[in-house]
């Protein structure tokens, strides 16, 4: 299958990378971040960014990247709608076969990216565009791809890993008469986009006895309407195997079970909403000064969906002076 797929490069010739050459670094970022939360179902942009470890050049001619997410498959990227990315693009610039967005193959995203028309060509319907000089130099990061993914219904840390980098960058003092030199360009930084999957967020990680916390219950879009169940404990330490929920089976465990929708714990059983939330409401009374407690939900069913674990650190009222 990889065959059938066309690497820009080949068409665009480049030397082999010297000592000496620029180096790509690139880093996968969602709203300026390298590592953000979310919920389970959630749809999270991402920007691929590049820049050039040196100013030895004259920026990108072309660039090739793989992305692989732990958490599920990848749908292809966008193709560029902005310049300068655009003369990476058909019909200005060259892709492979599927596109500038990439050819998913089992859930993997490869050869995201494109070449610009540093061999002039003129004849062919593509590449036909202008060649642009100075995309993600030194001290310009540039947006090289962008796109989005889907958060799996599963509690964890993911991550969107770029690899396979391949890049050509467009050779000092070229004019492009009758053509443009280009330089095959290595590999610097990798960073990849760190996405964590909550299901459950307290408001406040600290509060006083008698000063509720609310407990946001998320279980995604595809859980709307199904029942859950928020359980807690006080007891810290490797959960208790023979529980649904990763938690201690100790004194406010057995609480929690057996009085559901109490004082202590409002809303802990009901019906999701329409976006698969709903929100618990913690209130702590003198047993729970000084100890840290933790929650956690389940969505039972066929399919059981299990929340991480929330922690709220609880103190002591403040003394009233008179």
């Amino acid at each position: 299958m990889r065959q059938r797929l066309l690497v820009a490069a080949a068409i665009f010739m480049a030397a082999p990378p010297s000592l000496l050459a620029s180096n790509l670094a690139v880093r996968v970022e969602s709203g300026g971040q390298t590592s953000v939360k979310v919920g389970p179902g959630a749809v999270v942009p991402y920007d691929v960014v590049g820049e050039l470890s040196d100013n030895l050049n004259q920026g990108l001619a072309m660039f090739s990247i793989d992305l692989t997410f732990t958490g599920g498959a990848l749908v292809q990227a966008n193709p560029p709608a902005t310049s300068p990315m655009v003369n990476f693009d058909k019909p200005a610039g060259l892709t492979n076969p599927a596109g500038y967005g990439g050819t998913p193959i089992a859930g993997v995203l490869r050869q995201v990216g494109g070449a610009q028309n540093t061999i002039n060509s003129f004849l062919a319907p593509y590449p036909a565009g202008t060649v642009i000089t100075g995309v993600a130099q030194n001290g310009s990061p540039e947006v090289l791809v962008d796109g989005s993914l889907t958060a799996p219904y599963k509690v964890g840390t993911f991550t969107l890993t770029p690899a396979g980098l391949m890049a050509n960058v467009i050779r000092t003092g070229e004019t492009g008469t009758p053509f443009w030199h280009v330089d095959a360009a290595g590999t610097g930084t990798v960073t990849p986009l760190s996405v964590t999957v909550e299901a459950l967020t307290p408001s406040s990680p600290t509060t006083v006895v008698g000063q509720p916390v609310s407990l946001l219950v998320n279980a995604g879009p595809a859980n709307a309407g199904r029942h859950y169940r928020v359980l807690g404990c006080v007891t810290p330490g490797a959960p208790n195997r023979r529980l649904i929920v990763p938690l201690r089976n100790d004194w406010y465990y057995k609480f929690t079970s057996q009085n559901p929708n109490s004082a202590i714990l409002q809303n802990s059983d009901g019906v999701l909403n329409g976006s698969g939330q709903a929100t618990a409401i913690f209130t702590p009374d003198a047993q729970f000064a000084g100890l840290t407690v933790f929650h956690a939900f389940y969505v039972p069913g066929v399919s059981i969906f299990v929340s991480n674990v929330a922690t709220v650190q609880v103190t002591p009222s403040p003394l009233v002076r008179k």
